[in-house]
């Protein structure tokens, strides 16, 4: 079977690239069976809302590649319930409320069945208001600011997370650089961070901030800045001055290629840089700078060293010449689960399927697909859970992320040392 979905597969990712183009009958009409039956003329839509345009532009490229290779993948072996899957795309172009009128595009004039969006917080949050108010289940592969699944948006159960939160990533980050010195003989003992002002880059401080102390960091200074920056050399001459252990960060793809050329032309080489993935992990960083970007570490939900990821990152590699990363592996995790979801509901109807979603529990590896590709086995949405003192709400809490460090122009997983393919690079060459 394996070997006919890969004869498959380039045809059906073909089609998956015309089909956001082209309008479809509407969704939702309450049909049932396997994955297995004969393919109808109606197709389930999958709205998408990422950034198409704008600076932001090729973090929403490579989430749709994660999301197109799913869908040619289940499309291969005969769709949902015997219903192709039709992707709708949505730009939001780094704006909310660009977010918020497609959202309403595509539920009012698309029909789409369900949704997935949207990498930046502030739109998610802004998209997950329009899909309760319609009733569309939507999930997001990757937006991590902690408060979107917060008791203010309890109400919000069309709603879901498959990604750790920032507080998870955070605490990941700080417990890598306590566990560092079995490697490299040094502690770090004093941190800076260095992000962006929005919302993200914000939550990182909170995060930071939230935990350092009980791993006995001391956070000797924060230094942010504007996105789309065209120049950050203030910002690194007072990292300079600050002379950290480490460094912190969280920025999009192009503010974190100038940060580390901005570092080599004010030859500054901080000792340890831990990025909280986002543009770091965008495959261009590596494109854009080449060997500056060496030893720059960053957090990971996918890498293509890990056991689960081996065989889908060769497949990926070959039909877009990139690795798959954290973003892709993601959305395409997601698409997989509204196929569960569907299949469990017998329906696309929205209020089946939020209660599908609410019930699914995947182990180890989904029916008729693949193993889950990220550095976990489990993923099931907790109705309610505890974090740091707060309650949320729908949000996988299986999620773990692992680190990986540029070494040699490729990402080579260190952390979990259990699960590490390399050693720690220390201090980072940044050449």
């Amino acid at each position: 079977m394996k070997k006919l979905f890969k004869a498959l597969l380039p045809l059906a990712l073909a089609a998956t690239m015309f089909a956001g183009c082209a309008g479809g009958s509407q969704g939702g009409s309450g049909d049932s069976g396997s994955g297995t039956a004969e393919p109808t003329g109606e197709t389930i839509k999958i709205g998408t809302i990422y950034a198409m345009s704008g600076d932001k532009a090729a973090i929403g490229e490579n989430i749709l590649r994660g999301i197109d290779f799913a869908v040619a993948e289940i499309n291969a072996q005969g769709g949902v319930n015997g219903r192709m899957l039709e992707v709708v795309r949505g730009d939001h172009a780094g704006d909310a409320a660009t977010g918020k009128s497609e959202a309403e595009r595509l539920i009012t004039q698309e029909h789409v069945d369900v949704m997935m969006g949207c990498h930046m917080s502030t739109v998610t949050e802004v998209v997950a208001q329009v899909c309760q108010q319609y009733g569309v289940p939507m999930i997001t592969a990757i937006s991590t600011l902690d408060k979107l699944s917060d008791e203010e948006h309890k109400a919000y159960d069309y709603f879901f997370r498959l990604c750790p939160l920032n507080s998870v990533y955070v605490e990941d980050m700080l417990k890598y650089l306590k566990d560092s010195s079995q490697q490299t003989g040094e502690e770090i003992k004093t941190v800076a961070i260095f992000t962006d002002k929005a919302a993200i880059g914000q939550e990182l401080i909170r995060c930071v901030n939230l935990f350092a102390a009980n791993y006995g960091i001391e956070v000797v200074g924060e230094v942010d800045y504007s996105g789309g920056a065209a120049d950050l050399s203030a910002q690194v001459l007072a990292l300079k001055q600050m002379n950290p252990d480490a460094i912190l960060c969280d920025s999009y793809v192009s503010d974190a290629t100038l940060f580390i050329n901005t570092l080599k032309e004010q030859n500054y080489k901080p000792k340890m840089i831990v990025a909280k993935a986002n543009g770091f992990t965008d495959p261009s960083f590596i494109t854009n700078l080449g060997s500056a970007a060496n030893g720059v570490a960053s957090v990971v939900e996918f890498n293509n060293d890990l056991t689960n990821g081996v065989e889908i990152n060769k497949e990926f590699k070959e039909q877009y010449g990139v690795d798959m990363n954290g973003h892709s592996a993601e959305s395409y995790t997601v698409v997989w689960l509204f196929k569960a979801a569907i299949e469990k509901a017998g329906s696309t109807d929205g209020e089946a399927v939020k209660q599908a979603l609410a019930d699914l529990v995947i182990d180890g590896a989904f029916e008729g697909g693949r193993n889950i590709v990220l550095p976990y086995s489990h993923i099931d949405f907790a109705e309610e859970y505890d974090l740091a003192g707060s309650k949320h709400y729908r949000d996988n809490t299986s999620a773990s992320v692992a680190i990986a460090q540029i070494q040699d122009g490729e990402w080579k997983t260190v952390w979990p040392f259990e699960f590490a393919s390399s050693k720690i690079q220390y201090p980072a060459p940044l050449e």
